[in-house]
């Protein structure tokens, strides 16, 4: 810590941390621990405020401090957390994130990958999420939003696939492009 900065208030800490689920703001990152950073660094501003400070990862903040990662980006990430929070819960992010992340092991004429194993075992399935139907109403959001499309809604498990405009969304948000 510089030498004469105030700590950050634990109130203000604890908000930034629960913005970003308590892992580092970057959607491809998502690590634990995570530091407060300031994106405007503090010895310009002199200020500890909740616009202004994003948690990253110690990898992620030392990339984003030496500029690796531009303060434009910085900025893009903190403002689509805002967005992606007001309106999706952790488990609607988490599964964009995880369908959009399956949905890439398509090869370049759209055939499924054999050769890479699937790290959340049968829960994903060839770009399809399966869901008891009871669990429907977490990702109503998702629905709403025309995010995921529903298969199977006369079953006891749904199946929830990455519409154009879900995979739009999570490549914006990945990319650290506005989402609004």
């Amino acid at each position: 810590m510089a030498q004469g900065r105030p700590d950050i208030p634990t109130a203000l800490r604890r908000r930034v941390l629960v913005e970003a689920g308590h892992r580092c703001a970057i959607p491809t990152c998502r690590q634990t621990p995570v530091e407060l950073s300031h994106i405007t660094p503090w010895v310009r501003v002199r200020l500890h405020k909740f616009e202004n400070l994003i948690a990253l990862c110690p990898t992620c903040h030392a990339r984003f401090d030496n500029g690796a990662i531009d303060r434009r980006a910085i900025l893009q990430y903190k403002a689509n957390l805002g967005l992606l929070n007001s309106r999706y819960t952790q488990i609607e992010r988490q599964l964009l994130l995880a369908l959009n992340r399956h949905h890439n092991l398509r090869d370049e004429h759209g055939e499924w990958r054999t050769d890479d194993p699937n790290p959340i075992g049968n829960l994903i399935v060839y770009g399809a999420v399966h869901l008891p139907f009871g669990m429907l109403w977490t990702i109503s959001n998702l629905i709403d939003d025309e995010l995921v499309s529903v298969e199977g809604l006369n079953t006891d498990v749904l199946t929830l696939h990455l519409t154009s405009a879900g995979e739009q969304l999570v490549s914006r948000w990945i990319d650290a492009e506005p989402l609004n």
